[in-house]
């Protein structure tokens, strides 16, 4: 019976079946993606005017509605499933945070359940802190046990696996360069920064190559000109792309700052 029922999985359930370790962090992705697509095509078609503007007719329009439509489908599947995976994470990082031995083997069992759910690198977090209230953690997680409860072993070198590590890091290059600074340290300061770091170089690069202001045509094809700008110039659009100092400027510096929330185990290796 359990072979016939194995045959009957279709391609993609076996798939997922063989991510057992990257479900979570295919579930994340999956859902910034598809709700940033679906954001995006609402934005764009009602917000923006987008739909009745003549001059998106081409490409712009059709595509906003795709995004509309298939994100907000894979949207309306993913994001249960990741209110689901964040309450697992949300117990394992409480029982994480424990200090008391008795109260973590009480709760052993809410860990490890979790921990399966959640993937390597949260069964590393759960075996590290084992070993620090020498608790046996038996056969149940072939994984490398860090030097702490808090650190953070990438399970693989893949993209994902390196992706996961950053985002969940609380060891950055930035905290490890300003140690006087604690709150650095912590992963939602992290998160933070990466988050408001990303999306401010997404937009002066879009600025830059691409246009954000409307140009005569009524179509986003000009680049706002920060320098003259800044500078107080009548002309401060131009067809993109348009580079400019401030602008340039600003690309490097802030392409610096999201370098550096990168975990400092990642330099070790480069070096």
């Amino acid at each position: 019976m359990a072979r016939a029922s194995a045959r009957r999985k279709g391609f993609f359930a076996r798939w997922w079946d063989s991510q057992k370790d990257r479900q979570f962090q295919i579930i994340v992705y999956s859902t910034i993606l598809s709700t940033a697509a679906f954001v995006w095509g609402f934005l764009f078609l009602f917000m923006l005017g987008g739909a009745t503007d003549p001059t998106h007719e081409e490409y712009l329009i059709p595509f906003s509605w795709v995004l509309l439509a298939f994100g907000g489908l894979v949207a309306f599947y993913v994001v249960p499933e990741f209110m689901h995976y964040m309450g697992h994470r949300a117990i394992i990082e409480d029982i994480l945070s424990l200090d008391s031995r008795p109260e973590v083997l009480r709760r052993r069992k809410e860990a490890e359940d979790a921990a399966d759910i959640l993937g390597k690198s949260y069964q590393s977090r759960l075996m590290g802190l084992y070993s620090e209230f020498e608790i046996k953690g038996g056969k149940r997680y072939k994984v490398p046990v860090p030097s702490s409860r808090n650190e953070t072993i990438p399970s693989d070198k893949s993209l994902a696996g390196r992706m996961s590590h950053w985002w969940g890091t609380e060891e950055s290059r930035i905290s490890t360069w300003l140690p006087g600074l604690r709150t650095l340290e912590q992963q939602s300061s992290n998160r933070t920064i990466i988050v408001l770091s990303a999306s401010s170089l997404f937009f002066l690069i879009w600025n830059t190559f691409f246009g954000m202001a409307k140009g005569g045509s009524g179509s986003r094809d000009h680049t706002l000109d920060l320098s003259a700008y800044i500078g107080g110039a009548d002309q401060i659009h131009h067809l993109a792309p348009h580079y400019d100092s401030v602008s340039l400027l600003l690309i490097a510096f802030i392409g610096s700052v999201l370098w550096s929330t990168m975990p400092e185990s990642d330099l070790d290796e480069e070096e």
